[in-house]
């Protein structure tokens, strides 16, 4: 892959990324890639002591590796479990591999958009202080740095690109040349010219009549014995990942609804009423206080 392929997707790349990112964290972020420069994979393992290694080792010659400053590790898991994790810890390498092959098929995504296919790949995660053997990755490649700002907080890093052309690298495929493998070649449509006019009119139906259409208790009247989910709900509260990890017998979870407000009765999961909470017989109930409107309601049952 020459600097001018690099060159050419590296827009899409932060577009996807940056796009990745944002959606991620939740909030807006400045994130840019830098231009390519060729390295030789010897001066790559000068700079790799300081970073978070992401690595797709070459199996087709083709090898390429993601280095992150580590404090990218704290900021992604706070978003994504609810509390920071740093190198080391225990799950933290599986939480980069998740994130490295989510970004990575953001960046797929976005280039097969444009006709450029990129190879099903598989992660390993090194811990900075670790080198990256030998044969790993080719001789020759090309160093992309990137940068992001969340926040107030700079984070860096660089990708070491494979500067080898292979086939199985990533192909742009001009879909108007592709032809098929064998036979003959497909019969193309004959384009017939005709010097007679051609006369144009919007299309004629018959008026529906109020017989054909029955009326709306007729059509209630057929959905008279379908069963329907009624449930009640006495409210809702969003949880992190790792504050569900940590419920156990007698934890307490706090909802939104404060005490004394309606209850909310659904049909199949659509707002048909509210009420109250009533005791009959030793049995919980409700009693309905409020019908929605009638569209709603009629919504509930179409």
């Amino acid at each position: 892959m020459n600097s001018t392929d690099i060159t050419q997707h590296i827009a899409a790349a932060e577009e996807a990324l940056g796009g990745f990112l944002e959606m991620l964290l939740g909030e807006e972020i400045a994130f840019q890639i830098e231009a390519p420069e060729s390295i030789s994979f010897q001066e790559a393992g000068l700079e790799q002591m300081a970073y978070l290694v992401v690595l797709s080792p070459q199996s087709t010659g083709q090898g390429f590796a993601v280095l992150l400053e580590p404090s990218w590790l704290p900021l992604l898991s706070k978003a994504m479990l609810g509390e920071a994790m740093e190198v080391g810890e225990e799950g933290a390498d599986d939480l980069v591999r998740e994130l490295a092959g989510q970004g990575y098929g953001a960046v797929r995504n976005q280039l097969g958009g444009s006709g450029v296919k990129l190879p099903d790949v598989s992660f390993e995660v090194l811990a900075h202080g670790n080198e990256i053997t030998a044969g790993v990755l080719p001789d020759e490649l090309w160093r992309v740095a990137f940068k992001a700002k969340v926040g107030e907080e700079p984070l860096g890093g660089v990708a070491f690109l494979s500067a080898v052309t292979a086939e199985e690298s990533a192909v742009a495929i001009p879909q108007a040349v592709v032809a098929p493998r064998s036979g003959p070649a497909a019969p193309q449509p004959a384009i017939i010219a005709s010097s007679e006019p051609v006369t144009v009119a919007p299309a004629e139906f018959p008026e529906l009549t109020g017989d054909a259409l029955g009326s709306e208790t007729d059509n209630f009247s057929l959905l008279a014995e379908v069963e329907l989910e009624v449930t009640v709900e006495l409210g809702r509260r969003k949880l992190p990942l790792a504050d569900v990890l940590r419920l156990t017998t007698g934890s307490v979870i706090e909802l939104e609804n404060l005490v004394g407000e309606p209850l909310e009765v659904y049909a199949n999961g659509r707002l048909i009423a509210q009420g109250e909470a009533v005791v009959i017989d030793e049995q919980f109930g409700v009693r309905i206080t409020r019908l929605a409107s009638d569209r709603q309601r009629t919504k509930a049952f179409l």
